[in-house]
């Protein structure tokens, strides 16, 4: 027997399809799904604990060998949902209907700001590494603040609704984060790494120089020493 046109659009790779007009009363009684999006942004961490050579080796232009790696600010991009909701069994009990309230988390987290131990607290080498960092910390913000306003409006769009959720009985919930885990959050992910560009634009020659020079040649006295 040939499914209902409405039932044939509902293949696996649809995921969540609407529910049908004919739903029972405790499908037609459910809230309207909800998405909220939060945006991370936490207190960086410090640490102070590393040389300079191993530092070389935690970032991401590690394998340059013509500069020396004083400091480095690492932020890990991150995106999680929450997922809570309601379920009722559809009218055939073959079929459940849903409505979901979506939370997804997003940002870097953690980030941490390290200096080569060989510039301790104080000195005007690890002032001037840290002021650098700093500005590494900055473009994480940036580049988070400025992509919630597409995060949201792509989410709202697709989770937001008036009308429940229909799918097969007990795969709601599992379509749903199947989605949300391959689709929503490597997307999430792939925009705060744009972020790299802007890193890697502060991390010019010039100032790879200007800092090795600075502060009398304390620094630059500290890397000649350690070759």
């Amino acid at each position: 027997m040939p499914r209902p046109p409405f039932l044939a659009a509902c293949t696996a790779l649809a995921l969540l399809c609407a529910l049908p007009a004919t739903a029972p009363a405790a499908c037609a009684d459910l809230p309207p799904s909800t998405l909220k999006v939060v945006r991370v942004e936490r207190e960086h961490k410090l640490n102070f604990s590393y040389g300079h050579r191993t530092l070389r080796n935690l970032g991401d232009d590690h394998q340059r060998r013509d500069i020396a790696v004083l400091g480095l600010a690492r932020g890990v991009a991150t995106a999680k949902a929450k997922v809570s909701g309601k379920i009722f069994p559809a009218g055939d009990r073959r079929h459940e209907c849903a409505s979901f309230a979506i939370e997804v988390e997003y940002g870097f987290d953690p980030v941490t700001v390290y200096v080569g131990r060989e510039f301790p607290p104080g000195t005007c080498g690890h002032d001037e590494i840290y002021r650098h960092e700093l500005r590494h910390v900055e473009v994480y913000r940036a580049q988070a603040r400025a992509i919630e306003a597409e995060i949201t409006q792509a989410l709202q769009q697709r989770f937001a609704r008036e009308t429940p959720w229909y799918a097969p009985a007990g795969t709601s919930v599992g379509q749903l984060r199947q989605e949300l885990d391959q689709r929503w959050m490597p997307y999430i992910v792939r925009l705060l790494d744009q972020s790299k560009a802007a890193q890697r634009a502060i991390d010019s020659p010039e100032e790879y120089a200007r800092i090795e020079q600075s502060c009398a040649g304390e620094i630059r006295r500290v890397i000649d020493a350690s070759r």
